[in-house]
């Protein structure tokens, strides 16, 4: 009862908790926009403020947030700014954290939040959320709100309502409609095609996807290969078979916010502690021994052994060098690569698998089992950019700022082993494909 209570003056309790707890945030965010498109409110802050409410939000996502962002924009006008930001909930609790292999009907039109790595962007385009529709027999113009993703809603009568002659659409007395494209209102729009984290995947499993809707200042947001907790409501489309529709349903999601995961090490925090624990470390005159030795510790290798100069190796190549410009334009690079080669059973699969892990951005792949377009990028024509190419990312691309262990070199195909070539040595790739 208390929740429903929450939902019905849910214009009223978002007006009231962001005048009482984010009155400054709202004052910088509306003094920025457009440059500052939303506001950002942590879940545990509303929280904390009305738990009741907190779980409305959970439970009944969207007429939340809408009557959230509607909030919002009306302090906006009422202090005097002309800005239309949005509302972006953040830090979800963790009873909303859900693998994509684990979101069924029972998380549907509710909020939850996935750790992923983001596969495939589409290109932005804009979609109409309200449309108009003229009745060529009494020229009244019919208002249809689009509520579907997928599809154009067209009324299928002139409702007297609003003026209308109370024609249905077709037969030898009905009337037809036309689209009014001058009173369209419409937001950008762009399709995210996302991936479970290797390390959420149990077994042999393969890695569950979803496709997420992505709108206004979420839109061109995510690239292929970051690492991201996205936090979506998910919804449910039927399937179409013939033309006829059936009643097995596929799952989309509608993202709500963004939280990057992969922060660039020059954008990391660092607190006090962190900065003390990490000069004290520092100044150990066995620092390099320490951090060799917490290389795949569990393999052993003594001093004077060639596993363990594979090992320091290894720890140079985690820190990396500084890349660096020639006058001319060229670019050095700063990374280090490295190639082991050795009998089998000497534990060069097991440091492989240990440097993807501990990299950020770190990906793992046996060459036995993988392309040229596995390694770089795939074309591919998918469901939501109307049939024509989109990239793909590839291992070495979903890797870039981490590091790409590639295993069993010597059982790939000599060709794509050559795609890794300018990767490695001018890191960057160039497609022409499609």
């Amino acid at each position: 009862m208390r929740m429903m209570l929450a939902i019905r003056d849910s214009h009223a309790r978002w007006r009231t908790f962001l005048q009482e707890q984010f009155a400054s945030d709202l004052a910088m965010v509306a003094s920025a926009w457009p440059e500052q498109p939303s506001l950002i409110v942590p879940f545990p802050a509303l929280q904390a403020w009305d738990p009741d409410f907190a779980l409305a939000l959970i439970e009944h996502p969207r007429s939340v947030l809408r009557s959230g962002t509607e909030s919002l924009r009306t302090l906006c006008r009422e202090g005097g700014w002309e800005a239309d930001p949005n509302l972006r909930v953040t830090e979800l609790p963790q009873d909303c954290h859900r693998h994509l292999h684990d979101i069924g009907s029972d998380d549907i039109e509710r909020l939850v939040a996935s750790e992923v790595v983001v596969t495939k962007v589409s290109e932005l385009k804009p979609r109409v959320y309200h449309a108009d529709f003229r009745c060529e027999l009494c020229d009244v113009l019919i208002p249809m709100p689009q509520l579907n993703e997928l599809e154009l809603i067209e009324p299928i009568f002139c409702d007297p309502e609003h003026g209308g002659c109370d024609r249905n659409v077709g037969g030898r007395d009905g009337t037809r409609f036309e689209l009014v494209a001058e009173n369209l209102m419409m937001v950008d729009n762009q399709w995210i095609e996302i991936q479970e984290l290797p390390e959420n995947i149990t077994g042999g499993a393969q890695p569950a996807r979803a496709t997420v809707l992505a709108e206004a200042d979420l839109s061109n947001l995510v690239l292929p290969g970051m690492r991201i907790t996205a936090n979506t409501i998910p919804f449910v489309r039927t399937q179409r078979r013939r033309q006829s529709k059936t009643p097995m349903f596929d799952i989309y999601h509608s993202l709500v916010s963004v939280e990057m995961q992969n922060t660039p090490f020059t954008e990391i925090p660092i607190t006090e502690e962190d900065i003390e624990m990490i000069e004290e470390i520092s100044k150990r005159v066995d620092l390099f021994q320490l951090l060799t030795n917490s290389i795949a510790p569990s393999i052993f290798a003594t001093d004077d052994s060639k596993l363990m100069m594979v090992k320091r190796s290894l720890v140079l190549q985690l820190f990396g060098g500084v890349a660096r410009r020639q006058g001319d334009g060229n670019r050095l690079r700063g990374d280090i690569h490295i190639l082991l080669m050795g009998d089998p059973g000497v534990a060069k699969s097991q440091l492989l698998d240990f440097m993807g892990r501990v990299s950020p951005r770190g990906r793992y792949a046996s060459g036995g089992g993988v392309s040229g377009a596995g390694l770089t990028a795939a074309a591919v024509r998918d469901s939501f950019s109307d049939g024509r190419f989109t990239l793909e990312a590839g291992v070495l691309v979903l890797a870039d700022l981490g590091l790409a262990a590639i295993d069993e070199l010597d059982k790939m195909n000599k060709d794509d082993r050559s795609r890794m070539h300018e990767a490695m040595e001018q890191q960057r790739i160039h497609v022409s494909k499609g």
